[in-house]
């Protein structure tokens, strides 16, 4: 061991040596043993000062000539930072060998690291090399997450910088927080400054970063010097108000001079910003707006500061990965949930600097639609100006959230009125409006009386600037849109005196315009009328008469019609453009786009308004209806009603139209649908008004809409049009639902599912011609439309292992539910209700159970005492099971698909419970021969608790009802029903002979079968009484139809014995019923399936030709029978 103080060893001099030029492993041990420092606390050198500081500063520099050599931008300019604050030069060499003596460096510095503690308080050695670690594992890291592809000459280059990054990262690990906490105070800024600066600089001046992942890097840069660096909350507002603070890049909408041109990186920066409110909290990012010193400012300056942030980032509106709207403004009303007079203070600070922005910058004062609450998303998206932008966003997101309520909304319009000083002579002194309980209504009259002073829109000239008058009063009539466009109500009470005022306002258009608003064709006219009828009709229709509805409806369908003719000539180009196509798919979109966009946006916006108008119509028109039936003034007029139904039909069209070129471009390719699909998406507010009238739509405009397609002559029709919108793959949730809604209700319905073919007619109805007919007809069978047919054959075995919320799942069950949907609509007794339901048994596998009870968590049913993690499934079942029940009573699923969308898991749920309650009422052995092949026994169980509870109650009583309803009674048959045995007894008595049939219902039933039994025979030989019972029994078992049909034809075939007839019909019914039976168990054999269900057709066509022969009084015996 060495004993002294250390040595100079002249000046360090053949150290450097050492260092510029390395040649061994031996030399690097030698330099680290003679610096020492290889483990914490044992640091004493056996160099001076002056030595270490020279040959640390040599480590320095070879480091920072590595960091010069990077291909980046923001590195190389680290470089610079870092040479310039430690006055050191750096020379330039060959890449290789820089990388070897930085190499060399490290090394060094990994013997002796803990000897840097040495020279913590001698100017900025420390703190560069540390910083010079940090950025150059920040490079490494980056090249990695880029994956840049290099050329041959740069690839060894990358290689051996990448080699070297890699044991920088190995390095930078094994220095401990502890130890750059322990650093002085200004070492540890001197790295905050230049490690957040260095971020900055990734983000602003790396042109070339387009890969959203930088800002997720410079997050986590930022965290990470957060965490290792920063020692107390005073270094954290440092490293953060050297992120935040400004410069001539940041920021640029809150500047003295705003400009439209934003500096390159701008919405990046603005991503890393969000990125660190997500991760450490917005109260802590707004903390870093105020200067390090903060006792030096007053503490509103410092709100104001955060005031500054949050209004940037408002107004920058999107950013990589994430917008103001879906990320910011939650984080921004959460924190201002907090009650605290600051936070209130940086709401006010947020208002003024957008209020002021927004007047300052004005841009187009032509508002296309009236006010709605809340703000649509697409009419938010659709507003260019960044400041009221951001202004609407932030005042629609407090006003919902109730963190501003009435007091706030009327200081507001004080505080704009005052900011406007409208109608105030110039040069008249203005006095500040008083806050007094009527200041909103006395302003709203005082601006439509104004308005009323100037001249009907009809006479304006071009170049007239009047329309920020009447922009300002209709803005002040806005609507609630809370519920969606069919709940639409006037967002505000108003007075008698204003209601009228309003209305003169309108009469005054009116009259002058005459019967029409079109013979003033500017469009600045147009759409101001357009938005002045939707404020009248919402807010004055009860002042409107005959004439005005006249005015009214006249000028709604010609803006409407104008659209239509649009979507026409759309659905015709698209149409001939797949016709003629020989392209490849991405031709194709690109001839799409250019079809369906709109250069013109005009129609669209004023139809929208039209729209607007016309759903306030048709509520105000059903209101009328009900409460004036008698008054002469009623709107329920030929004329009107005349009126109405033209502009239904166009507004159908609408609908037809853009789903043909959806079904049209889908015929081709799936990506020229999704193009096609995509349009309306930018446009979801006039959609939905769509879906709104459709919704309201009567079935003879539905059928009159329907039949006008089909002369149109497009090579897809009506029914192909609603079903592209309804499995669209770029949703509008009511627009679906309206497509929904005219499939599944008549007229639409009885088309819609099954494919025209001549058979579809009844079969019955050819009971008398011959027997070669039959041959060549009972080998057809029933075809689904092209749409449904593959989801409902052979999708189901796919769903299976999709995931629970896959498009494709729910397309398959909203298949199934139009499916059986017009299964329930037909007559029991049909004969297409017969084939049909043949068509499920042959061809429509029952796993499409399966895929329903993986959304109806039945298994918890059966736990009498639910845990918390079941809670979330708990609900689920639920959902179903009042589905299920409601399905079941009134045959329809209209209610669970309304409520469908956006798809989530209890909705779901509850639409699989409502399929699976209404196939048990129109589908019952089905289903029951589902239920038999069960073999996991706590399934099945599962499953009968669940139906026994929801479904089987009113399916019984339904039954039980049906029968007491049932005319079959006569002086030789009756029939009683017990509700609470759930049983049926019917009495057949004829002079000395009798019987007495007992059917009874399971509690469970239908997937129980029903038990027949006779209590009471008289007369009749045991052999066929027996024959009768279990013919019965295998009718009502295996039967899809009510039992008080199996109750009936039991009674006739009755009368018929007792008159003396052959049983025909009865012992054929039951061949047929046990070939249905053996069927439906046969499922995997196909060719079998397909020569039974020929073979019971066949004995159905014989039972009707003997019935024939039987009326016309030939007679037949016994052979003919089994023959």
């Amino acid at each position: 061991m060495i004993v002294g103080g250390p040595t100079d060893l002249g000046g360090g001099s053949d150290i450097l040596e050492f260092l510029i030029e390395p040649n061994s492993t031996l030399q690097n041990h030698l330099v680290s043993s003679l610096l020492g420092g290889l483990t914490e606390g044992r640091s004493i050198p056996f160099l001076s000062r002056n030595a270490l500081n020279l040959i640390y500063e040599e480590i320095l520099r070879k480091l920072v000539s590595f960091i010069q050599d990077s291909s980046f931008s923001w590195v190389h300019d680290a470089a610079s930072v870092l040479r310039n604050d430690a006055k050191i030069s750096v020379d330039h060499d060959s890449s290789l060998n820089i990388v070897e003596m930085a190499k060399f460096s490290l090394e060094i510095l990994d013997g002796s690291f803990f000897c840097l503690k040495t020279l913590d308080r001698e100017g900025g050695i420390v703190s560069g090399i540390l910083s010079a670690i940090f950025v150059i594992e920040w490079e490494c890291n980056l090249s990695k997450a880029l994956e840049y592809s290099l050329d041959d000459k740069s690839m060894t280059k990358a290689k051996a910088r990448q080699s070297f990054g890699e044991y920088v990262c190995a390095f930078h690990n094994k220095i401990n927080a502890h130890f750059l906490k322990s650093l002085c105070r200004d070492n540890r800024r001197r790295m905050l400054n230049f490690l957040i600066q260095s971020v900055k600089s990734a983000i602003f001046v790396e042109d070339r970063l387009v890969n959203d992942g930088i800002t997720s890097l410079c997050c986590t840069w930022v965290l990470e010097v957060l965490e290792r660096v920063c020692v107390d909350e005073s270094d954290e507002l440092n490293l953060l108000h050297q992120l935040l603070s400004k410069d001539e890049r940041w920021p640029v909408f809150v500047v003295q001079k705003f400009s439209s041109t934003k500096a390159s990186g701008h919405q990046k920066f603005v991503a890393l910003i969000n990125k660190l409110i997500q991760q450490i909290g917005i109260d802590r990012v707004f903390a870093g707006c105020a200067t390090p010193n903060s006792l030096m400012l007053e503490r509103n300056q410092e709100i104001a500061s955060s005031a500054w942030l949050a209004a940037e980032i408002l107004c920058t509106w999107r950013w990589p990965e994430n917008s103001a709207m879906s990320s910011f403004l939650p984080s921004l009303s959460a924190y201002a949930k907090k009650s605290d007079s600051l936070h209130e203070s940086l709401l006010d600070g947020i208002l003024s600097i957008l209020l002021d922005g927004s007047l300052i910058y004005e841009g187009d004062s032509t508002k296309s639609s009236v006010s709605m609450w809340p703000v649509p998303a697409d009419e938010m998206e659709g507003i260019e100006e960044p400041f009221l932008r951001a202004l609407i966003s932030f005042l629609s997101t407090l006003f919902k959230e109730n963190i501003w309520g009435i007091k706030k909304a009327s200081y507001l319009i004080e505080l704009l009125v005052n900011k406007l000083f409208l109608g105030e002579e110039p040069g008249q002194d203005v006095q500040p409006c008083s806050l007094e309980e009527n200041f909103v209504q006395n302003t709203m009259i005082d601006w439509l009386e104004r308005a009323l002073r100037l001249p009907p829109l009809v006479t304006w000239k071009t170049g007239q600037d009047m329309e920020g008058w009447l922009q300002l009063v209709i803005a002040c009539y806005p609507f609630s849109a809370m519920g969606g466009p069919q709940a639409l109500k006037p967002a505000r009470s108003i007075s008698p005196d204003e209601r009228k005022l309003l209305y003169e306002l309108f009469l005054k258009q009116r009259l002058v315009a005459g019967g029409s608003a079109m013979t003033n064709q500017l469009p600045v006219v147009q759409m101001l009328l357009s938005k002045l009828m939707v404020v009248s009709v919402g807010y004055c229709w009860n002042e409107f008469n005959e004439e005005d509805w006249d005015f009214l409806l006249s000028n709604l369908r010609s803006w409407i019609q104008s659209v239509v003719v649009m979507m026409e000539d759309v659905a015709e180009n698209v149409n001939g453009l797949v016709d003629a196509s020989s392209g490849n798919s991405d031709v194709m979109c690109t001839k799409i786009e250019k079809i369906i966009s709109i250069s013109d946006p005009f129609p669209l916006k004023i139809s929208q308004n039209a729209l607007l108008s016309f759903s306030l119509f048709l509520k105000h028109s059903k209101h009328q209806q009900t409460e004036n039936e008698d008054d002469l003034n009623s709107m329920k007029t030929e004329k009107l009603d005349s009126a109405k139904d033209r502009i239904v039909e166009g507004i159908l069209r609408l609908l037809f139209c853009t789903g043909l070129s959806e079904a049209i471009a889908n015929a081709y390719c799936k990506e020229a649908a999704s193009v096609i699909a995509s349009s309306r998406v930018t446009h979801t507010s006039f959609w939905e008004f769509i879906a709104s009238a459709v919704l309201n739509s009567s079935s003879q405009a539905r059928d009159r809409a329907v039949k006008s397609i089909s002369f149109w002559g497009l090579s897809k029709g009506a029914i192909s049009s609603l079903y592209a919108i309804l499995f669209t793959s770029r949703p509008i949730p009511l627009l679906q639902f309206a497509a929904y809604f005219v499939l599944s209700n008549e007229p639409v319905l009885s088309m819609a599912v099954v494919e025209d073919s001549p058979f579809n007619s009844d079969i019955n109805a050819a009971s008398d011609q011959d027997s070669s007919h039959f041959d060549t007809s009972i080998e057809e069978k029933v075809r689904l439309k092209e749409e449904i047919s593959y989801m409902v054959e052979r999708t189901p075995h796919e769903v299976l292992e999709m995931d629970l919320l896959a498009d494709q799942r729910v397309n398959v069950f909203l298949a199934w539910s139009l499916l059986i949907s017009r299964l329930w609509s037909l007559p029991s007794s049909s004969s297409d209700r017969e084939r049909l339901i043949q068509y499920i048994q042959d061809s429509a596998t029952p796993i499409i159970l399966d895929c329903l009870f993986q959304h109806i968590p039945v298994e918890i049913s059966m736990i009498q005492s639910l845990k918390k993690k079941d809670a979330e499934l708990s609900g689920g079942l639920t959902k179903a099971a009042s589905a299920a029940t409601q399905a079941t009573k009134t045959g329809s699923l209209l209610f669970s698909v309304e409520s469908l969308w956006p798809i989530e898991s209890e909705k779901l749920s509850a639409f699989a419970g409502a399929i699976y309650g209404l196939m048990l009422h129109v589908l019952p052995a089905y289903v029951r021969g589902w239920y038999n092949d069960l073999r996991d026994r706590n399934t099945s169980n599962a499953i009968e608790s669940f139906t026994r509870t929801c479904c089987s109650p009113p399916l019984i009583a339904n039954e039980l009802s049906q029968i007491k309803k049932a005319n079959f009674r006569d002086e030789n048959f009756s029939v009683s029903v017990s509700k609470s045995a759930n049983e049926v007894v019917a009495t057949y008595t004829k002079d000395e002979t009798g019987m007495d049939l007992v059917i009874r219902l399971p509690a469970s039933y239908p997937l129980r079968p029903v038990d027949v039994d006779c209590t009471r025979s008289l007369g009749i030989s045991e052999i066929k009484q027996r024959k009768w019972l279990m013919s019965m029994m295998l009718f009502v078992r295996n039967q899809n139809g009510a039992l008080a049909e199996a109750i009936g034809i039991w009674k006739r075939n009755f009368d018929k014995e007792f008159e003396g007839h052959a049983n025909t019909n009865f012992i054929l019914l039951a061949c047929i019923n046990g070939f249905q039976h053996l069927t439906n168990h046969l499922a995997p054999c196909v060719n079998l399936r397909s020569k039974l269900f020929s073979v019971m057709l066949h004995v159905k066509q014989t039972a009707l030709l003997l019935e024939t022969k039987k009326e016309a009084g030939q007679q037949f015996c016994n052979i003919d029978i089994v023959s």
